[in-house]
């Protein structure tokens, strides 16, 4: 669909006196009047006070070249161009979303993405202190990707460092495919991708790195449409104020998801893919396959390689997750190699490798609806 649209280059806007995030902006408006087009970052490092607001039709290319995030910047380094900000408001639900298609984002030649050396600080209106605004309590705006409402997207080849909070976080996102990514996060709740509600048809693969938590997260959970919630201060998912609207509960539904190609390291209590479906909606039709556990086999921390989580909110069902095909997963540190604290159905298990002499390859709160293909699992390696 790009080999046609004309390829605009961000260097080209650069003028004395201008940040970057006024050249990135001018460029953008330059290429407006195109449908198709291709905008790319390469030449210098790239400083951002604001986020790169991507719109439909667009490939993203940063070729070379690092963005990073200004000191004290609290909001994203890319998020798709439909949000209708509430300027009273602004980290809050936007007033609305409009659906849009066909956004890339492609990192080259060692591309990275990179949050700020200082974070903003703010009082937190129920713990009562100020604090950094770091992690999922704060919201969408600290997430380094955020997409919501997005239909055929990609999202491959960058390292992300200095996150804030999640790396890429979708919400009511489909047919997407991500891919080649790198994490090295140390924040609290550094997930590297979170597939939020109402997410389909989404291929990811070949994501490696260190994690501070999940480096891939299914999450069907909602926190709630009023906030504070808690001691959540912003929403997390944006898409979530159709709650109240037009959207029905099994459009929350997560399914259709392939992963494959994981390599994993955490000295946290985390997971490698992490499953959490609450509020009645359902996570279904989900491959995982080639999944490693980096961790030295010393480290025990990690709950497990793939797990689903006791607590969270709650309106679980027997069953709301199910269609489940796991193959091929290797544990070096974690007890279990697969932890299910939900009752589930039709999750067919094949070829997990436990490496720890104490470990087990699967704990569940009920195995019925589980099954293990005996021949090809194997435990206890002697490589613990």
């Amino acid at each position: 669909m790009f080999e046609k649209g004309p390829v605009f280059y961000v260097k080209d806007f650069i003028k004395k006196g201008l940040t970057d995030s006024n050249a990135i902006k001018e460029c953008l408006l330059f290429s407006k009047p195109f449908h198709i087009k291709t905008i790319i970052f390469d030449h210098k490092n790239w400083n951002v006070d604001e986020a790169v607001l991507v719109p439909q039709n667009t490939r993203v290319i940063v070729d070379g070249v690092t963005i990073k995030q200004n000191d004290k910047v609290f909001d994203n380094i890319f998020r798709s161009d439909n949000f209708l900000i509430d300027k009273a408001n602004p980290n809050g639900f936007p007033l609305a979303i409009e659906k849009i298609n066909n956004i890339h984002i492609i990192g080259l030649n060692d591309a990275v993405l990179e949050g700020p050396d200082e974070n903003r600080q703010m009082y937190h209106p129920t713990q009562k202190t100020t604090q950094e605004m770091i992690g999922d309590y704060w919201g969408f705006r600290g997430f380094q990707i955020c997409f919501s409402r997005v239909e055929n997207f990609e999202v491959s080849g960058f390292s992300f460092i200095k996150q804030r909070s999640w790396a890429v976080s979708l919400d009511r996102c489909s047919y997407g495919y991500i891919h080649h990514m790198h994490f090295n996060s140390t924040v609290k709740n550094g997930d590297g991708i979170n597939i939020r509600l109402g997410c389909h048809d989404i291929k990811i693969e070949k994501i490696s790195g260190t994690t501070s938590d999940d480096m891939i997260a299914l999450n069907s959970l909602t926190i709630g449409t009023t906030y504070p919630c808690n001691q959540y201060v912003f929403p997390a998912d944006p898409g979530s104020y159709l709650i109240d609207k037009e959207e029905s509960p099994e459009h929350r539904d997560i399914y259709n998801i392939y992963i494959s190609d994981i390599h994993s390291k955490t000295s946290h209590y985390s997971h490698a893919i992490a499953l959490l479906s609450r509020n009645g909606h359902k996570i279904y039709n989900v491959s995982i396959r080639n999944v490693y556990d980096d961790n030295p086999v010393s480290i025990s921390e990690r709950l497990a390689v793939i797990g689903s989580y006791k607590g969270y909110s709650s309106g679980y069902k027997s069953g709301d997750m199910h269609t489940f095909r796991i193959s091929n997963v290797i544990s070096n540190s974690t007890k279990n190699v697969i932890v299910l604290n939900d009752v589930v159905d039709d999750f067919c298990i094949n070829n997990i490798i436990q490496n720890r002499s104490d470990g087990e390859l699967i704990k569940a709160v009920d195995m019925n609806g589980i099954s293990i293909s005996g021949d090809s699992v194997r435990t206890n390696t002697g490589t613990g």
